[in-house]
């Protein structure tokens, strides 16, 4: 008769003995300390980059335009208004302010001589100007593409082209934009003009002449392949063409 009761733990099989997980050591007050340490960096990074990059930004701007500007607003007011010190509030507050708004003023006027013949006037003599255009005309051309890139996609057209490149050696790709293309005077064979950002900052790239024919074409936009090189692979999209359909070794 079968009995009720399950049996004691020595009749059991040793199979049920070895299906048990195994318990986990606990962890060592040292290793916790040390991943919450890596946990709070990884949160208060993205942050302080944010935050230094805007800084850099403020600090160039304050330095070359709105200082001068301030400092030459203090001086027109000790000199034509106040007989006495300029006040606190508006050496503090007023003459930064009025150097904030020439500054967006100024560019506001500047705009207006787009596409105008001033504008190419300046922009002949820039580019025939030697020594000064060697690093002129590659930063203008940068800029003219992206207002391109900029009207194209206003109107819905194809976004950037992104690409894996086999860099730095035969075995390893890395994203990279095409930044435009030429053709080899020899083969007649289209070469792709790539920028391949860096991690963490993606602005100190390498630039490569690639074959077409050696790219992978990439199923990230731009957004997704900055945020994987900025996060050094950790906000890595979950799939990647990675290889090519001919590069596949065919079944018998």
């Amino acid at each position: 008769m079968n009995s009720q009761f399950p049996p004691p733990d020595d009749a059991r099989p040793a199979e049920a003995d070895a299906e048990r997980p195994e318990p986990v050591p606990p962890r060592s007050v040292w290793a916790r300390f040390r991943d919450r340490l890596v946990n709070g960096m990884f949160l208060v990074l993205p942050f302080l980059i944010t935050c230094w990059v805007f800084r850099w930004l403020y600090v160039f701007i304050e330095s070359n335009i709105v200082g001068p500007v301030t400092e030459f607003v203090t001086w027109k007011a000790k000199t034509g208004y106040f007989s006495a010190e300029v006040p606190y509030w508006f050496e503090k507050f007023a003459a930064p302010a009025v150097g904030i708004a020439f500054l967006i003023g100024s560019l506001f006027l500047i705009s207006l001589f787009d596409r105008t013949r001033v504008h190419r006037f300046f922009g002949w003599l820039l580019v025939h100007v030697p020594v000064f255009s060697w690093v002129y005309n590659p930063v203008r051309r940068v800029f003219a593409n992206l207002e391109t890139q900029k009207g194209e996609n206003r109107g819905h057209k194809r976004p950037q082209r992104m690409v894996l490149v086999p860099f730095p050696h035969t075995g390893m790709k890395v994203p990279a934009i095409v930044t435009g293309d030429c053709r080899d005077q020899l083969t007649g064979k289209t070469v792709l003009c790539c920028y391949v950002p860096t991690t963490p900052v993606p602005t100190s790239g390498y630039f490569l002449l690639v074959p077409e024919a050696e790219v992978t074409e990439l199923n990230w936009d731009t957004e997704q392949t900055l945020q994987a090189i900025i996060s050094g692979g950790l906000t890595t999209p979950p799939e990647i063409s990675y290889f090519r359909a001919h590069d596949l070794p065919t079944r018998a």
